[in-house]
Order: structure tokens, then C-alpha cells, then sequence
């Protein structure tokens, strides 16, 4: 009877530590700048027309869901575990569908498209902002210590910079998070050492 021999080990490679998000994917990056020529003759004449029916729509439909809300708060009331999936089906409807698109062309992008400091500067005074209120709230109000940032905010300077800037201040990245459309970020209560 003989022993199964076990083959020699190779010499185990360092592990590479993960690479966060931002700093090598140029996906994190900054928006491609618009051209002044599409910018004035073509997305502002689009956004005068359809932002307003765009508004006009999901105001209806925020109309529509908020007139079935008292029904559907009776069935959460019979059906135990039925809150979870009403919560979730008002967030899927009008949280997916943002109050002013990334196509739209609002005031600051016309004539500030591709001035990275501008860019940079708002959003430190809002990521700032937003590190002062999670800090000093009583911790009752958990949407206190959330912060979500729209692609159109932070367009000029890239996620990346964003979230270099938030872990700074103790923010993380939250799930359901997009580059190039939506940063959602979560503070985890602790002061700055």
C-alpha cells in the first residue's frame, strides 16, 4: 500500500490587497467636457422642450403612487412583512427617475462645462457640509449621515475625486453606486481624529 504523494507547493505569491474604485478605472473619472456647439444648439433647445413634459410626468406619477399609498398602507397593515416591498417599490419608481436628467442642461453646465476647479470646489463645500451635519446630529435621524451625489454634480471632476475626498471625512461607498450616474455614500457617525 503506498501513500498518496502530495505534489511540491509553489511559493505562494504575495496577496495583492483590493484596489479601490476610482483610482484605476477610468470609469472614475471626469465626464467627457460637451461641446459649446452641442451644449447651446442642441441639448438647451431639447431641455426647453422636455424638461417641463418630463416634470409634467413625474409629477403624475408621483401623483398616481401617492393616491394608491393609503390603500397600499392598508394592506401593509393586514399583510405583515408588506412594508418592506412597498418601501421598495416607490424607491424603484420615483428614485430611478431623477427630477432633472443627466441629459438636461442646466444654467451652471452651460457655463461651466470642463472647469475642473469649480467642479472640484462644489463639491468639497457640499461633501463638507454634509460631514458637519453627520457629525453633530443626535444620531435619530439616520438619513442625517446619507448622501447621495447625481452624476450632473460632480460631473468636471470624476467620482474618483469624490470618493478619494469622502473616505477622507469618513464616508463609504454604498451599494447601488454608479460612476457615471449616481454616488451614494454613507458616513459612519464618528468625528475626524
Amino acid at each position: 500500500m503506498s501513500t498518496p504523494s502530495t505534489p511540491p507547493s509553489a511559493p505562494s505569491a504575495p496577496a495583492v490587497p483590493p484596489t479601490r474604485p476610482g483610482l484605476d478605472d477610468p470609469a472614475w473619472g471626469p465626464l467627457p467636457a460637451r461641446s459649446a456647439a452641442l451644449r447651446w444648439l442642441v441639448l438647451l433647445p431639447l431641455t426647453l422642450v422636455f424638461l417641463p413634459l418630463w416634470w409634467v410626468v413625474w409629477l403624475l406619477l408621483a401623483f398616481c403612487l401617492y393616491c394608491v399609498a393609503p390603500f397600499a398602507e392598508l394592506f401593509v397593515l393586514l399583510v405583515p412583512r408588506a412594508e418592506r416591498g412597498a418601501v421598495r417599490m416607490l424607491d424603484a419608481t420615483l428614485g430611478r427617475m431623477p427630477f432633472v436628467p443627466l441629459w438636461c442642461v442646466t444654467p451652471v453646465s452651460l457655463t461651466r462645462e470642463g472647469d475642473t476647479e469649480y467642479y472640484r470646489a462644489r463639491v468639497d463645500r457640499r461633501v463638507e457640509k454634509a460631514t458637519r451635519r453627520a457629525e453633530t446630529s443626535s444620531g435619530f435621524r439616520p438619513w442625517d449621515r446619507e448622501l447621495v451625489l447625481r452624476a450632473r454634480f460632480f460631473r468636471g471632476v470624476g467620482a474618483g475625486h469624490v470618493l478619494r475626498m469622502a473616505e477622507e471625512r469618513n464616508w463609504t461607498l454604498q451599494p447601488r453606486s454608479h460612476p457615471r450616474r449616481r454616488l451614494r455614500l454613507r458616513h459612519s457617525g464618528r468625528a475626524r481624529a
